[in-house]
């Protein structure tokens, strides 16, 4: 109702012609299929029926093979090894993964994992983790999700005779740290043909590479994706290439997955068809709380735990930070949305707002929170060590965040991230400074189209088109996510059969039937939020763009409409 629709542009009829016939498949999954640039029938191939083969040799990323003789040195020695990695879900994924590959090749009474505490030592390689290592015999780390600009904290160690190996997917900068091998295949000097690596497949691809010398079976290598897949979806990495290999591997063992802590997360009903969105929305944010909240400890020792009491346990206090994270997240963005209004920034290109006391680890869920609401740049401040403050920063689609933080980067002591989201941290005293500095930048750099939502369409269909043949085309589309997200799909003229249903806390949901002209048959739809709205739908022809979604429900698959956005006519 309030974003612009973009009909993506179609493909030359001849393309279209092309693929439908080489694959047998209709007009319009051709069209779609094409638009992804699925044109031909190696690339249908790969893309419907990726395998193992299919996937890259981990000796192609630099260093691989300084890391793994430096690892196997330290194995052969007796050395003792400390796997460390972020406290957010790709971090706790890859230590987890990490961790438990190692236990099957050395000794686990000289192997430990460190996640550093979000509120004492912040993001990536802490000099608290050093210390820990330090204090405790540790001479190798293994950093994953992080690293990649942390030199002082790499000579820091090389100063008290602790070698690194940094395992990162995050963009280096101009020097590389210090460490034994940086394994990262966003270096400029990297030949690894993938670049979108979650932080938990560069880890992956450590393991891969260590296995050429200690040969586990390769199944229990392959059973590591379930994690593995955890991080691709929560990361909000491509699901192209490698990744799409690792998520549709790593889903199916994810569904009959052998580690207590996921079994006890994944409700049974939903296993048969958990998908990488049931991930993002209901095992991601239980993970995350961990490391939001307490400790992302937590979450790794879920992940790790050996029998079912152990996970139960820590199970039951994730699940009740996580309840606890939600009152926050509600507390803070009514508090944040108050702090735009008295401020005057509802009509600034930018959105910037400070309050003493926010937790740290729920910062960034408000600042998603505040785009959904103002969709402009968004940076939420809070307090961090004395006389500093720390930011979580959001993007509107298309805009790079990242280049336009790098503007103000004189202001900050640490910072990083990518286009889409990042993190920093400066003194307290800098905030007005930058508040001014970063909205004249998104002023002068934002576009026209950047400034509001929009929703891009694959194509008008009629009720007709959503027949059993495209049902299981679109099923074999999945997994679903960036780059290869849900076709959005517009219906013209249509109207409600039958009652509506209101639904949710509110009666902010509606559910019901839709028919159109000439096509004779109705679907489901759910339109979710749009509880105010049940009159127009009730009254008058509307067009809608939706999504396709799947249901089951004791052992029977049904199909319905999830309503993105409408015009009333």
């Amino acid at each position: 109702m309030t974003q612009r629709w973009i009909y993506k542009q179609p493909p030359a009829e001849d393309r279209i012609d092309s693929i439908s016939s080489s694959l047998g498949f209709g007009p319009l999954a051709a069209k779609i299929l094409v638009m992804r640039g699925i044109d031909s029938y190696q690339k249908a191939r790969e893309f419907f029926k990726p395998k193992l083969s299919d996937i890259h040799d981990p000796f192609l990323m630099a260093d691989m093979h300084k890391a793994v003789e430096r690892i196997a040195e330290a194995i052969e020695n007796g050395e003792k090894i400390l796997v460390f990695g972020d406290y957010d879900v790709d971090g706790t994924t890859a230590v987890s993964l990490l961790y438990l590959y190692l236990s099957r090749i050395s000794n686990k009474k000289y192997l430990d994992f460190y996640i550093p505490d979000r509120n004492l030592e912040g993001y990536g390689v802490s000099s608290e983790g050093i210390d820990y290592a330090n204090n405790n015999g540790f001479s190798l780390i293994i950093a994953l999700d992080c690293g990649i600009k942390s030199i002082d904290k790499i000579e820091y160690a090389n100063g008290l005779g602790i070698d690194f190996i940094i395992c990162d997917h995050h963009l280096p900068g101009d020097v590389l740290p210090p460490a034994k091998a940086v394994l990262d295949p966003k270096r400029n000097d990297c030949l690894y043909p993938y670049k979108d690596l979650s932080g938990c497949g560069v880890g992956y691809k450590l393991c891969q590479a260590l296995n050429t010398l200690y040969k586990i079976p390769e199944q229990e290598l392959q059973d590591l994706t379930d994690l593995l897949v955890i991080s691709i979806a929560a990361d909000i990495v491509p699901i192209t290439g490698e990744n799409r290999v690792f998520a549709k591997m790593g889903l199916n063992k994810l569904r009959k997955t052998k580690r207590h802590g996921l079994k006890i997360l994944i409700p049974p009903e939903k296993l048969r068809n958990f998908s990488i969105s049931n991930i993002v929305f209901e095992i991601a944010p239980k993970i995350n709380a961990a490391g939001r909240i307490s400790h992302g400890k937590a979450a790794v020792e879920l992940m790790t735990a050996e029998n079912t009491k152990q996970a139960y346990l820590i199970a039951n206090k994730i699940v009740n930070l996580n309840d606890e994270r939600k009152e926050l997240d509600s507390n803070m963005t009514q508090q944040a949305i108050d702090q735009v209004i008295e401020t005057q920034q509802e009509n600034t290109y930018s959105t910037v707002v400070y309050q003493s006391g926010w937790n740290k680890g729920v910062i960034g869920i408000v600042a998603s929170r505040l785009i959904e609401l103002y969709y402009k740049p968004t940076l939420v401040f809070t307090d961090g060590n004395e006389g500093e403050v720390v930011a979580s920063a959001r993007s509107v689609a298309d805009f790079d965040l990242h280049q336009a933080l790098d503007s103000c980067a004189d202001l900050f002591l640490k910072f990083g991230g990518h286009r889409a989201a990042a993190g920093l941290s400066m003194e307290k005293k800098h905030f007005s400074q930058f508040k001014k500095r970063f909205e004249e930048t998104v002023k002068v750099s934002i576009k026209e189209h950047q400034k509001s939502p929009s929703i891009e369409i694959d194509a008008e269909i009629s009720l007709q088109d959503l027949n059993h043949d495209f049902f299981q085309f679109h099923r074999w589309l999945a997994p679903f996510g960036p780059e290869n997200m849900k076709p959005i799909l517009v219906l013209k003229n249509v109207r409600v059969k039958g009652y509506i249903k209101k639904m949710g806390k509110q009666n902010s949901h509606l559910k019901f039937n839709i028919i159109q002209e000439q096509a004779n048959k109705e679907i489901e739809c759910l339109a979710f939020k749009m509880g105010d709205y049940a009159s127009d739908f009730r009254n008058r022809n509307f067009d809608i763009a939706v999504t396709l979604e799947e249901n089951y429900w004791k052992d029977s698959l049904t199909y319905y409409l999830n309503i993105k956005d409408v015009i009333f006519h």
